[in-house]
């Protein structure tokens, strides 16, 4: 990726240095710089790495290539080690359809959800404005709900104005973010007055259009891992196994 490491024509000349400073090698790897669909870049480029390391296969130092992109691919996975990161987790490391669609076809799903319910809900009248600048006015009568969740907690001010919208995790119905996203709330048009106990997924542990990561990836042009890997940390974690809440980690813990 020429990034950090070395060129495979200077690699010799490192090791050597490397030896003369009397440091332990503990493995030489390469990392992939194409996606899932450039099969053939990839392995151009174990190719070019396989040549240049080895002459060090005798002296027994480990070699890896494959991460989450090597493995689907089967391109690496037979040296020492493989690296499977984002995949742990179920995110695809694409946003593309066609990629997306073979994460999914072979079984994995996302580990993690953003899940808010409404702070305050309300009927509104028919042309009353929303948001910062006003870029909303209601059509109709409308029941409009605060969400406490913003573009300081990672959910992007580009998902403003119906661009983004939250799931109802009881009806499943999607109901479109109305007005401007800001920093610790988002306001959302909803088909009717809520029940007080629902739910709202901002972010789907699926691949659903809306509402998932790598369609949220696709809406604003970024890389999947950017989506998950830019929320705030003072949202609190919720860790449960099947129905069960396991554990539950708080940004900021003010109990000690």
């Amino acid at each position: 990726m020429s990034r950090f490491g070395v060129q495979c024509e200077d690699l010799h000349s490192l090791v050597q240095t490397i030896d003369s400073l009397d440091v332990q090698i503990n493995s030489i790897y390469t990392h992939f710089a194409g996606g899932i669909m450039d099969r053939e870049g990839n392995q151009a480029q174990l190719d070019r790495f396989l040549d240049c390391s080895e002459d060090y296969v005798a002296r027994t130092i480990p070699r890896h290539a494959a991460a989450s992109t090597g493995c689907f691919q089967q391109i690496g996975t037979d040296l020492d080690y493989i690296r499977p990161g984002g995949s742990m987790y179920g995110l695809c490391v694409a946003n593309d359809l066609p990629s997306t669609k073979m994460f999914q076809d072979l079984g994995f799903k996302p580990a993690m959800s953003l899940v808010a319910q409404p702070t305050f809900y309300k009927l509104l009248p028919a042309g009353r404005r929303i948001g910062y600048d006003g870029l909303y006015t209601t059509k109709e009568p409308e029941w409009i709900a605060n969400i406490a969740c913003g573009w300081s907690d990672g959910y992007r001010r580009k998902l403003s104005l119906g661009v983004g919208a939250v799931k109802n995790n009881r009806t499943g119905e999607l109901c479109p973010i109305v007005g401007r996203v800001s920093m610790d709330s988002c306001t959302v048009r909803l088909p009717r007055k809520p029940e007080a106990s629902d739910t709202y997924s901002l972010l789907t542990d699926d691949f659903a259009e809306k509402t998932s990561y790598t369609s949220m990836a696709r809406i604003l042009n970024a890389a999947t891992y950017e989506i998950t890997g830019t929320l705030s940390t003072r949202l609190p974690r919720v860790y449960t196994s099947g129905d069960n809440i396991v554990d539950i980690m708080q940004a900021v813990d003010y109990s000690n």
